[in-house]
């Protein structure tokens, strides 16, 4: 399956971008190639060079803003008008649909923190502390909240929001294993129910218990 579009905007510069991600995604930085992403774009390489001058510098941009996509999905989530409850659904919806847009992201960025791991580390501490309040800070208090009005038991956001990242993301690199094993065939039905299955798993797991 062909990757979303995600830089919507019309131009050249756009097209290498997005043929990047999708290079990025199968070969890793190493592996990937300029050559590559230009046929993939539909461009000559000079042009790649003229908008990134090296691979280092496309690389860098493709991650920026695939972090920057990813913390502005999740960051939607808070919302002081509703619930913590429906904040925290929000939040495993967002994160979910964020993932399932480009399946290939877990593995890119596996592929990226095991062979690149100082500079993505980096890179996403970076993009992660974008806004008023960074991302944790903000689960922190809407948990806080939660355990102020009853809503939840005590529990560490951080616990939380790993158990959350680990949760989304294991499905999507497990699937070649998980289609065959449990006998999968209607994928996009059962993706759905994965997300909604989450939802409901998460969430039980703050509420505060009668």
């Amino acid at each position: 399956m062909a990757p979303p579009v995600w830089f919507d905007e019309e131009s050249p510069k756009a097209e290498i971008l997005q043929a990047a991600l999708q290079e990025f995604a199968e070969f890793g930085k190493k592996g990937a190639r300029m050559q590559s992403i230009a046929d993939r774009a539909g461009v000559n390489k000079a042009l790649l060079h003229y908008y990134f001058s090296s691979k280092e510098n496309l690389h860098q941009e493709v991650l920026r803003r695939v972090f920057s996509r990813g913390m502005s999905q999740i960051s939607s989530s808070f919302d002081d008008t509703i619930s913590p409850g429906d904040q925290i659904r929000l939040l495993v919806r967002n994160y979910f649909t964020f993932i399932r847009s480009f399946p290939a992201l877990p593995r890119l960025l596996i592929t990226e923190m095991a062979t690149n791991q100082e500079d993505v580390t980096s890179l996403l501490a970076r993009t992660f502390e974008q806004g008023d309040l960074p991302i944790p800070g903000k689960l922190l208090e809407v948990i806080r909240q939660g355990i102020t009005s009853g809503d939840f038991r005590p529990v560490d956001p951080r616990q939380f929001l790993i158990t959350v990242i680990g949760s989304v993301v294991f499905y999507f690199i497990g699937r070649p294993l998980f289609q065959p094993v449990l006998h999968i065939t209607e994928e996009e039905a059962f993706i759905e129910q994965r997300a909604a299955h989450l939802e409901e798993l998460l969430l039980a797991g703050l509420e505060r218990k009668e």
